[in-house]
């Protein structure tokens, strides 16, 4: 009983910290902010996934609409990407629709492009200077900064 305690505990705390977020932004747009949540990289042999967040730089106070899609990378010399999948979510923040994309093809990481910026982030565990966000929620009641 005392293992199946400490294991329980143990898995409670594994899921405490898989849903933990911290979002950097990596590059800004006329009418949009693009974050990276580095808490969600994960690695599965070649490929390296991350969230990425696209919130609109302006909007009307409590109006927490933004996407968040999941980006694919083979880090390395050659680097590549692609997308593999989006998840929409309106003004309440409520998800409002899936958006898979499976097999999509992969394409060379070329310099200076948002995909650049999100590699140097993802490969090469550059972040963000503060501020960064714990929820995007938190961003939009800052004030989208």
């Amino acid at each position: 009983m005392k293992y199946l305690l400490g294991g329980l505990a143990l898995l409670g705390l594994c899921a405490t910290q898989a849903a933990a977020e911290t979002w950097h932004p990596y590059s800004r747009s006329t009418g949009s902010v693009f974050m990276a949540d580095v808490d969600s990289i994960v690695v599965e042999g070649e490929i390296t996934r991350v969230l990425v967040a696209t919130v609109a730089r302006t909007g009307d106070a409590g109006d927490y609409s933004h996407t968040i899609e999941t980006f694919e990378f083979r880090c390395g010399s050659n680097s590549q990407w692609r997308t593999a999948g989006m998840v929409e979510y309106g003004p309440d923040g409520a998800e409002m629709g899936r958006y898979p994309e499976e097999g999509a093809e992969w394409v060379p990481v070329r310099a200076n492009t948002s995909p650049d910026y999100l590699e140097q982030v993802v490969c090469d565990g550059s972040r963000a200077q503060p501020p960064i966000w714990p929820t995007i929620k938190d961003f939009v009641d800052a004030g989208r900064n």
